[in-house]
């Protein structure tokens, strides 16, 4: 089953809410018109929004955990056909 069909809509729309606030800054601190979202910050405002226990900083295989479930929160950047994952 999906994580995301479990969850409230409030939670799903605090989650995109916020991810979209935070892209939107994102122009403060680049001129490229492509927005840019720290890992860290998708990692914080997952937990957040889904009231989840943020194990990121742990050197474990997951960035958050729900329910004794681990969750892996992947960023990345699209260029293209393929795609250069989250070097940190």
């Amino acid at each position: 089953m999906s994580f995301l069909k479990t969850q409230s809509k409030e939670s799903i729309k605090e989650y995109s809410d916020s991810l979209g606030l935070i892209a939107s800054l994102s122009n403060l601190f680049s001129e490229s018109d492509i927005p840019f979202l720290h890992y860290r910050a998708a990692e914080n405002i997952f937990c957040k929004s889904f009231d989840a226990i943020n194990a990121s900083r742990g050197d474990i295989a997951f960035d958050a955990v729900k329910n004794g479930i681990g969750i892996g929160i992947k960023t990345f950047v699209l260029a293209g056909k393929s795609k250069l994952e989250k070097s940190c």
